[in-house]
């Protein structure tokens, strides 16, 4: 039977819906989940959240935790400089990548660049750029989209453990990101994903067990009985 052409465009979809979910998992774990991503106000602490636009995120939480927004007052002056957000993505070479898929990826991108054009402070369109740019292919662009929420935000955890797992597994710069992930960390003490990717990369990239026992060692210090490294610490004997 032929493979008419609207089939092919359906079948690209699927693909890149199944690649972005990928991704997804990968960014959920970050976030514990896909809703905790959105800013929000929340009764259970005493902080409080605001939804307008702002400089400044700060998380919190053990198992998800929440972004707070504070509004930027008018004299707040942006990180410079700010990155190019006219620049194409540049595709790898992958045949995964479709003409399909490669004009839906270059939408998403188009649309958050748009988006960040009018703020540059939407720290949500940063982190889903550079998902977006990774999943293309172009780590580079990833990385500075990440390297620049870090400015807006550096005192959030997100953009620091991806751009610790894009440096270890896709740039290849070990000493990189190592120090990501070690600012991940300290940003966020209570996410026991990031001391499982941490000490993943020690053992794997890095070929050191010790090291690798000893960030498991300090995620328990602060998540003590966390299932997910009671688990990797018995792998790792």
């Amino acid at each position: 039977m032929q493979i008419t052409k609207t089939q092919k465009i359906i079948g690209s979809i699927i693909i890149l819906v199944a690649l972005l979910g990928l991704y997804i998992v990968f960014d959920s774990k970050a976030k514990n989940a896909e809703n905790n991503q959105t800013i929000a106000t929340t009764t259970t602490t005493n902080l409080t959240a605001t939804t307008t636009g702002g400089l400044q995120i700060t998380t919190q939480g053990t198992g998800s935790y929440t972004i707070e927004q504070v509004s930027a007052t008018s004299g707040t002056k942006l990180p410079q400089p700010i990155p190019d957000l006219t620049a194409k993505v540049v595709f790898k070479n992958d045949p995964s990548l479709t003409p399909e898929i490669k004009t839906l990826i270059q939408g998403k991108i188009s649309g958050l660049q748009s988006t960040l054009l009018k703020n540059p402070t939407d720290f949500d369109s940063w982190i889903n750029l550079g998902l977006y740019q990774k999943m293309a292919g172009d780590y580079s662009a990833a990385a500075i989209s990440w390297q620049y929420a870090g400015k807006i935000s550096p005192t959030s955890f997100v953009q620091f453990g991806n751009l610790g797992d894009l440096y270890a597994y896709y740039l290849k710069d070990n000493a990189q990101a190592e120090m990501y992930y070690k600012k991940a960390i300290t940003n966020g003490p209570k996410q026991s994903y990031l001391y499982v990717q941490f000490a993943t990369m020690y053992r794997d990239v890095f070929k050191d067990l010790s090291k690798a026992k000893a960030v498991i060692d300090q995620g328990l210090a602060e998540i003590p009985n966390d299932p997910n490294l009671l688990q990797l610490q018995a792998s790792l004997k």
